[in-house]
């Protein structure tokens, strides 16, 4: 009898278990539902530390490209919540100690550990630790943290830790593909003004602007150099008042070295940098901490016996000043570096206003290239597109004006696929019913892009309408016959015969005799035998070049 109350009770433990974890998993399945990474950070940490009743608990992820691990979540009594943001090595401390190992390292008493670092006010009344590594496919993505705890479950910890893990990725990809979104559009917004307006000035106070948003900084400024005076002086700048004067001698301060040297410099702290022009700080009135310089370079056009050749020349350059979460990073370089790109354009139009079609083209060709870069089978596609609608419509006798037109909105035609997620865009294998509705939605996402955008109106319709057939079983709108644009006829057929003539994860490029005698069946149906046909004329008149001709040695 006493043995069976013995198996019994040991039963109940078993049943008390299993529906503690029930409920430990259920609050993680509901944690994981936020795509918000703040909230999940916040509330995960809270779960392990209530796991392992502790009071107290840190989170960390790594900055794999400076190898640093950043502080995202502090919790507990008076906790320094001025840490959020700062970092520390990989090596350093117990948090550098874990990211060395696979399994959770608990310390008993931390206070006598040596590799406790005391950073906050609030750290001596902290007991143990269980200091756990984020693991995600065999590497660390950061160290979760409980302190004052009472009991060490370290299965559920290690299991919350991966579920994590996991969760952090999805919520970091959809941030930083809701990052790119935001600064694509930005950019789009910028090209559509410089398109649109001739106030130099008045651009170029947006495109600062932008640098300061974007990029999450307290201040931006634009540096232009006086060749008359040998000295660089600010020119615009992001505060709402009057840009202060301000003169920098030639190859000094920060700003001075990128200008000078054409590099990008990142500038954690500009007091431990012997470059930093304190003087400037009375007369803007900015405290400055961190720094990002580049320079602004342009193309110059020489005249006279070498009419037509151009070489490059920096002219100023832009800074952003103290980010206002963590530290600049090589994403921000690179948007800083494209809006300096901007603004170096509005000067060049400024003097040379007939360049600026050229120049809008190749901001375009960026763009797309952009998209096309996320999967590495579709790299050029967008500029092939584009090559192959204004043979197609050369041969159709198209105007300069609408091949013009029509250039820019092939090099378009796929822009709206910034808001098709990446695991979607680079699936090797086929896409389920789900996944191929959404990819679906890319002609109308990138017509709602640029449909504002003024300049582009015309292009449009290479945009919305690549996807729709002659018959009507097209999509977005099933449009039919006439109903499609003549652009949107020329696209489709641009469009599809570059993806059958290039290299595809599941498939190799078709031969383009079998390509072009496909697509004449298919005439009436899916294509406009008008376009088709020129584009059989373009490419036997050698203007068009497959993706494996490009790669065929001459």
């Amino acid at each position: 009898m006493a043995k069976e109350s013995k198996l019994t009770s040991t039963a109940l433990a078993t049943d008390d278990e299993t529906s503690h974890l029930y409920r430990i998993l259920t609050r993680a399945n509901q944690i994981a539902s936020n795509t918000e990474l703040d909230d999940l950070l916040d509330q995960m940490l809270d779960l392990i530390i209530e796991v392992c009743g502790g009071n107290a608990g840190t989170l960390y992820l790594l900055d794999a490209e400076r190898d640093e691990l950043e502080f995202k979540v502090i919790r507990g009594p008076n906790s320094d919540q001025s840490l959020i943001g700062k970092r520390i090595k990989t090596d350093l401390g117990i948090v550098g100690a874990t990211m060395k190992q696979t399994q959770p390292l608990v310390i008993e008493n931390l206070p006598d550990d040596p590799r406790w670092q005391k950073i906050a006010n609030s750290s001596k009344d902290l007991r143990n630790v269980i200091s756990t590594p984020l693991y995600l496919r065999g590497g660390p993505i950061g160290v979760v943290q409980v302190f004052n705890y009472s009991h060490t479950p370290l299965h559920i910890v290690q299991m919350l830790s991966a579920r994590m893990a996991s969760e952090i990725e999805k919520a970091v990809l959809l941030e930083a593909s809701q990052g790119r979104n935001a600064r694509l559009e930005a950019l789009i917004d910028i090209i559509g003004i410089i398109g649109s307006n001739l106030d130099r000035d008045r651009v170029l106070q947006l495109i600062v602007r932008y640098a300061r948003d974007l990029l999450h900084a307290e201040h931006a400024s634009l540096f232009l150099i006086d060749e008359e005076r040998d000295d660089i002086v600010l020119h615009v700048s992001s505060s709402e008042t009057k840009v202060p004067e301000l003169r920098v001698p030639r190859g000094k301060g920060i700003i001075g070295h990128a200008i000078e040297s054409g590099d990008i410099l990142f500038v954690p702290n500009v007091h431990e940098d012997e470059r930093h022009f304190a003087q400037a700080e009375p007369i803007t009135g900015i405290a400055t901490t961190s720094l990002i310089a580049v320079p602004l370079v342009t193309r110059t056009v020489q005249l006279g016996q070498g009419l037509g050749a151009s070489h490059t020349k920096i002219i100023g350059g832009i800074e952003a000043i103290n980010r206002k979460d963590g530290t600049f990073t090589r994403e921000d370089a690179e948007l800083l570096l494209t809006l300096a790109t901007q603004a170096a354009t509005v000067l060049q139009i400024a003097k040379l206003y007939e360049e600026a079609n050229e120049l809008f083209l190749d901001t375009i060709q960026a763009m797309a290239a952009s998209i096309d870069a996320k999967d590495p089978y579709t790299n050029g596609h967008s500029r092939r597109v584009s090559e192959f609608s204004v043979a197609i419509g050369r041969q159709m006798n198209l105007p300069p004006e609408e091949l013009h037109q029509l250039r820019i909105g092939a090099l378009l035609h796929d822009i709206g696929k910034i808001g098709i997620p990446d695991h979607i865009l680079g699936k090797p294998g086929r896409l389920t019913e789900e996944e191929s509705n959404k990819m679906k939605e890319h002609p109308t996402i990138g017509a709602d892009i640029m449909k504002n955008v003024r300049l582009l109106r015309e292009e449009l319709p290479a945009l919305a309408e690549h996807h729709e057939h002659i018959d009507g079983t097209g999509y977005p709108n099933g449009l039919r016959g006439e109903q499609i644009s003549l652009f949107g006829r020329i696209v489709a057929a641009a469009d599809v015969f570059d993806a059958l003539t290039s290299d595809r994860p599941y498939r190799r490029a078709l031969d383009v005799e079998e390509v072009l005698h496909r697509m004449q069946r298919e005439c009436g149906a899916h294509f406009d035998e008008a376009c088709v046909r020129a584009l059989i004329q373009a490419y036997l008149a050698g203007e068009i070049k497959t993706q494996m001709d490009r790669q065929t040695p001459k």
